[in-house]
This record gives C-alpha cells, sequence and structure tokens, in this order.
C-alpha cells in the first residue's frame, strides 16, 4: 500500500510539471491583462485590480473565471513540481536548478504578497500625529478628499508624527526633484526620528513607509502624502536575485571547467 501510494504522488507530481499547463496558463494570464486593463476605463484602477488579479475568481455572465491569483497558484505548482519530479539531478545541471529555484521563490513570494499584502495611505501636514492608513481605494483624489474620518481605516501599532516636510523642483518646472519628510515614531515608551524621502523608504514594524506625493489642502498648508505597505513577501525577491546571481555564477564556472 506504501509502495502504491509513493508511485501514486510520483505520477501525480509528474504530471503536474508537465509543461502543458503553462502552456495553458501562459494565454490566459495575458488575456487577464489585457482585459483588466482595458476594464480600468469603465470600473477604475483599483476595482479592475481587485477583480481581475487580486481575485481567485470574478463572475462574468454568470461564469466564474479563474482570477490572478488561481492562475499565480497554478503556475508556482507546476515549476516546483517541475523542479522536483522532472528535473535532471547531475551535478552539471546544479546552476540551472539554483535559477530555476529563485524562479520559484520568486513565484511563492509573489503569491505570498498577494495574499497578505496591505496598502494605504497616511497624509500628514506639519505637526500632525496618525496612528492609522486609510485604505488606498480612489486615487489621488481621494487623497486630497481624506482629511476627514469617514474613510475606512486601519490601526498602525504606532504613531507618526510629521516633523517637517521638504519639497524642491527642477527650476522652471513644477516637476519634483525632492519629496522628504522628517517625522518622529512614537513607539510605546520608544520615540525616534526618522526620514522618508523619494528614494529613500522607512521600514519599521511589519509596515514600510514610502514618500507617494504631496499637495496643498483646503488650509494653504503643504500636505505630504505617504505610501504605507504591510508586505510579509518582501524579503522573497532580494532571496531570489541573490539565487539567481549564484546560479548563473555557478553554470558558467562548470561550463568554462568543461571547455
Amino acid at each position: 500500500m506504501h509502495d502504491n501510494d509513493s508511485g501514486y504522488l510520483l505520477n501525480l507530481g509528474r504530471r503536474l510539471g508537465r509543461a502543458d499547463i503553462l502552456f495553458w496558463t501562459l494565454p490566459w494570464l495575458m488575456i487577464l491583462i489585457i482585459w483588466g486593463t482595458i476594464d480600468q476605463k469603465n470600473m477604475g484602477l483599483f476595482a479592475a485590480t481587485k477583480m481581475y488579479f487580486s481575485s481567485f475568481y470574478f463572475m462574468w455572465q454568470g461564469l466564474p473565471l479563474p482570477g490572478g491569483y488561481t492562475v499565480l497558484a497554478i503556475m508556482t505548482l507546476n515549476l516546483t513540481c517541475k523542479f522536483i519530479f522532472l528535473s535532471p539531478w547531475t551535478f552539471e545541471k546544479i546552476g540551472i536548478h539554483i535559477i530555476h529555484l529563485s524562479i520559484i521563490i520568486l513565484m511563492i513570494g509573489g503569491l505570498l504578497t498577494a495574499l497578505t499584502m496591505r496598502e494605504g495611505f497616511m497624509a500628514l501636514s506639519a505637526q500632525d500625529t496618525k496612528s492609522e492608513m486609510s485604505d488606498f481605494e480612489g486615487g489621488e483624489m481621494f487623497i486630497r478628499n481624506d482629511m476627514s474620518d469617514d474613510s475606512t481605516k486601519t490601526q498602525l501599532p504606532y504613531s507618526v508624527t510629521l516633523d517637517n516636510f521638504r519639497r524642491e523642483v527642477y527650476d522652471g518646472t513644477n516637476m519634483p526633484k525632492l519629496y522628504e519628510s522628517r517625522v518622529t515614531i512614537t513607539d510605546g515608551a520608544l520615540k525616534f526620528p526618522a526620514i522618508i524621502g523619494m528614494n529613500d523608504p522607512l521600514r519599521y514594524g511589519g509596515y514600510t513607509f514610502y514618500q507617494a506625493s504631496t499637495f496643498i489642502n483646503n488650509e494653504g498648508r503643504p500636505v505630504s502624502v505617504l505610501n504605507v505597505v504591510s508586505n510579509e513577501g518582501w524579503l522573497f525577491p532580494y532571496l531570489s536575485s541573490f539565487l539567481l546571481a549564484l546560479g548563473l555564477i555557478i553554470h558558467i564556472c562548470i561550463r568554462a571547467k568543461q571547455r
């Protein structure tokens, strides 16, 4: 019975790793991208993203169709099974295997990000303090009007105070050259300053703060808009990139030695 079960799992793994599965999922992914992009005109960016890409399925004319999460999960399973059950496990192929593994890790990280990521924004004037982020579902105009408590909020485990905001533009234009928010993080008894710049995010307590934009509110005060992201899979792209580079180096060295 044990041998039969092992044989069944081996055959199942080999079947799930066959290239024809990827052959069918890739065209559907392309269709989703085109369909979702076109539908953004009718339903908006965030609604289209949620319907086509950030879902396991969506309804069309009464029919359930696979969404982005389902496609990503199938592709990840297919590549993983191919890696485990159909790869030629020889020393000469070790570089290729590491490269293959890096792609799987990137896919798993993308799926984990899609399932767990929370994204919102925090709009702060100088000396404002907030301990929650607003849901990012309405674009810039929504942000501009989100100075009340009417929007959906997600509570953060600490507060952020905007001490100072710096904005520079290129001479003769309104094109931003530099956005920079100097903030103070208050986490219980812990209190420390930090700088959030256009290419210098702040990571703390499970959240990442990005300098997104700025605008002038109805009172004539500049407002700094921070993108706030909680992403459990943020480390996966870095790990995948490292393994990809390592695999390429090992593969090149092995090929050079064979010559």
